[in-house]
């Protein structure tokens, strides 16, 4: 089963020069808990999947919890990502109503910097076409899915892209093949940095 992930423009960037290195700021704001060792794998699988799918070597991340950001600190772009659902390595029992695995917000037609993953969402997918059926999920199973989630809402933010692709990874949206990837395939590039796929 396929659900389709909601998600829109945050920020319009042009190439991120190779002489000129960018520190994307992403901030954890406090939702539903992430147990540390799929968050810790979550990082990981997101600074890669920027990195080689979005063809943006130059473009570095920094992971900070909210609340505890460094003093004078300050990054070349900032996202906030909250979680919602159940972000644990335990997969649903029961069915939840579809919708959205991720999501930008907007306010008077402008899209803002805070991007949502619904993790039980994200655990249906896998389950439901057969990407997981155990009850329960690997740490570095899942944090693969939720971050590719986030890459697609991330290249929305850095190109301030609408549309999609047809395949790859800026299409409209995933299946659990899609989300357990070992690599993050662009179709095509944009401004610099490849294609993404989900939906709005």
């Amino acid at each position: 089963m396929t659900l389709r992930l909601v998600a829109m423009t945050l920020l319009a960037v042009a190439s991120l020069p190779a002489a000129d290195p960018k520190t994307l700021g992403l901030v954890i704001r406090r939702g539903a808990p992430v147990p540390s060792p799929v968050r810790q794998q979550f990082e990981l699988e997101t600074e890669l999947a920027v990195q080689q799918s979005l063809k943006a070597e130059n473009l570095s991340l920094a992971w900070r919890d909210e609340g505890a950001a460094r003093a004078f600190e300050s990054f070349d772009r900032l996202i906030v990502v909250s979680f919602q659902g159940d972000c644990t390595t335990m997969m649903p029992k029961s069915p939840v109503p579809g919708g959205p695995l991720g999501w930008t917000s907007t306010a008077d037609g402008r899209v803002l910097p805070f991007i949502k993953i619904d993790c039980t969402r994200v655990k249906m997918v896998l389950q439901e076409s057969g990407g997981w059926v155990q009850p329960l999920i690997p740490a570095g199973v899942l944090a693969r899915a939720m971050s590719r989630v986030a890459v697609h809402e991330i290249y929305h933010v850095l190109t301030g892209r609408k549309n999609h692709d047809e395949e790859g990874l800026f299409k409209a949206a995933y299946s659990s093949t899609d989300l357990l990837a070992p690599a993050l395939l662009s179709q095509r590039a944009h401004t610099g940095i490849a294609g993404v796929s989900t939906s709005h």
